[in-house]
C-alpha cells in the first residue's frame, strides 16, 4: 500500500470515528424521544437550584431554571449536551492542532480511548456530567497557554492577562457548580498556571495569581462544604422545578425530592459507604482493568509524542506530566464513580501532554535522577504492537460512569446495527 493511500485511509477512519459519536449524539439528544436522554441521577444533578436557599452545586440548576424554569428544563438540557460535547470535540481538535503534533495514531488512539471523543458520543456516558465543562475549560487553558507561547513579543502579556482573568474569574464558578472540582480539575489548571510562571519568572504577578487562585478556590470549596444540604432543602429544590419535568422524571413520585437532589442530605457515612461498595461489589476488578488500560494508552501517546532537550537528552517534559498525573489521583476518593474518574482523568492527561510539548520547560534537560528513571520507564511502552492493542481495547471494549455489572462493559453493537438498517 502506497503512503498516500495509507495517509488516505487514517484520515478516513480518524474522520469516521469523529463522526459517528457527534451524529449519534446529535440525533439522540435533539430527537422527540419519550424516554430520558440519560441517566435520571445526572440529569437530577443539573437541575439542583438555590430556590430553597445558597446550597453546594446549585449554580447551574438556577441558571435553567432562571432562563427555561417557565417552559421546562429537560428539553433545554439535552440540547445544552450536545453542545457542549460538540465544543469540547472542537476544543480537543484545536489543541491537537496547536501542539503542533502530527501523528495520526496518536490522534486515533486519544479519541477512542475508555472515556474519550469516541464512548462519549456512542454511549451518551461521561459528557453528559458536569466534568466535560469542566475539560472544555481546560483545554481552552491549553489553548491560550500554547498561544501565550507562540504570540508575537509584544503581545504575550496581553493573552496572559485574559488567560489569568479567565482562570480567576471562571474557577471559583465552576466550584459552584459542583465543589469536587477542586479534585477533578483544579489541580491541573493550577499546575499550567506554575509551568508559565516558573518559564516567566520575570512576571511576578503570575505567581502571585498561582497564590490567589488556590485561596479562592478552596474558600469556595469550603463555603459549598458548609451549605452542604439537607432533607429540607432537597425537597424545596425538587418543588422548584417545574411539575411537568418532575413527572418526566419521577412519574411514580413527582412531589418527593428525587435522583441527585435527594442525595444532597447524604452524610459522611453514606458517602464513605458508596466507597466501600467499590471494594465489596467486585467492581474494583473492571476498574483495575479499564484504569490498567487506558494507562497504557497514555503511555503510548508520552512515548510517541514525548520531546527531548535540544541537546538530545531526556527533557524535563516526564516531571511535569508525572506531577499532572499525581495530583489529579485524589479524584478517586470522591465517589465511587470511578469510570467518571478514569475517564476525566486520561482526558485531561491527553491535553496536558499536547499542550506541554511547546513548553519551554520541556525542552530543559533532566538532571534528578528520579525523573530520569521515570522519563526511561515511561517511555518503554512503543511500537505497532502496543498501536494495534490500543485499538482493539478501545473498540472492543467500553468503560461505564459507575455501578459496574460485568455484561456492561462491552458496546451494544446490536443497539448501534439496528439504528443503522432502521430497526
Amino acid at each position: 500500500m502506497s503512503s498516500r493511500s495509507l495517509l488516505l485511509m487514517r484520515f478516513v477512519v480518524i474522520a469516521i470515528c469523529l463522526e459517528l459519536p457527534l451524529i449519534l449524539s446529535y440525533f439522540w439528544m435533539t430527537g422527540d424521544f419519550s424516554v430520558h436522554r440519560f441517566n435520571v441521577w445526572p440529569i437530577t444533578e443539573w437541575l439542583i437550584n438555590y430556590q430553597a436557599g445558597f446550597i453546594r452545586r446549585g449554580l447551574a440548576g438556577e441558571l435553567l431554571l432562571r432562563f427555561f424554569g417557565g417552559t421546562g428544563m429537560l428539553g433545554a438540557l439535552y440540547k445544552a449536551m450536545f453542545f457542549s460535547f460538540a465544543l469540547y470535540v472542537a476544543c480537543f481538535l484545536l489543541v491537537y492542532l496547536k501542539s503542533g503534533i502530527r501523528n495520526a495514531n496518536v490522534l486515533l488512539v486519544a479519541i477512542l480511548i475508555q472515556g474519550g471523543i469516541f464512548h462519549m458520543g456512542m454511549s451518551a456516558d461521561f459528557y453528559t456530567r458536569k466534568e466535560n465543562i469542566f475539560l472544555i475549560f481546560f483545554a481552552i487553558q491549553c489553548l491560550l497557554f500554547m498561544q501565550i507561547k507562540t504570540a508575537a513579543e509584544g503581545h504575550k502579556r496581553y493573552w496572559t492577562y485574559l488567560y489569568l482573568f479567565l482562570l480567576l474569574t471562571i474557577s471559583p464558578l465552576l466550584v459552584l457548580v459542583h465543589e469536587a472540582y477542586l479534585f477533578l480539575s483544579f489541580p491541573v489548571s493550577a499546575l499550567l498556571l506554575w509551568v508559565l510562571s516558573i518559564e516567566q519568572p520575570q512576571w511576578r504577578y503570575l505567581r502571585y495569581g498561582f497564590i490567589f487562585l488556590c485561596i479562592e478556590a478552596v474558600a469556595t470549596f469550603l463555603i459549598c462544604s458548609h451549605f452542604h444540604g439537607d432533607v429540607a432543602m432537597s425537597q424545596g429544590i425538587w418543588e422548584a422545578l417545574p411539575f411537568t419535568d418532575r413527572v418526566a422524571l419521577s412519574p411514580a413520585a413527582p412531589y418527593s425530592a428525587f435522583g441527585a437532589i435527594g442525595s444532597l442530605g447524604w452524610g459522611l457515612d453514606q458517602h464513605l459507604t458508596t466507597l466501600y461498595g467499590v471494594i465489596s461489589s467486585g467492581g474494583i476488578f473492571v476498574w483495575i482493568f479499564f484504569g490498567a488500560g487506558n494507562l497504557l494508552v497514555l503511555l503510548y501517546i508520552f512515548s510517541a509524542i514525548r520531546p527531548n532537550a535540544v541537546n538530545g537528552t531526556q527533557s524535563q517534559y516526564s516531571r511535569w506530566i508525572f506531577i499532572g498525573f499525581l495530583t489529579l489521583l485524589p479524584m478517586f476518593l470522591v465517589a465511587s464513580d470511578w469510570g467518571r474518574w478514569i475517564a476525566s482523568l486520561s482526558n485531561q492527561m491527553i491535553l496536558l501532554m499536547l499542550t506541554l510539548c511547546s513548553s519551554g520547560l520541556s525542552l530543559k534537560p533532566e538532571t534528578n535522577s528520579f525523573w530520569l528513571i521515570v522519563g526511561r520507564h515511561a517511555c518503554a511502552p512503543r511500537g505497532a504492537v502496543l498501536l494495534g492493542a490500543c485499538i482493539i481495547y478501545g473498540l472492543v471494549f467500553q468503560m461505564p460512569e459507575c455501578c459496574v455489572y460485568y455484561k456492561d462493559i462491552y458496546p451494544p453493537f446490536g443497539q448501534y446495527w439496528k439504528l443503522l438498517i432502521g430497526f
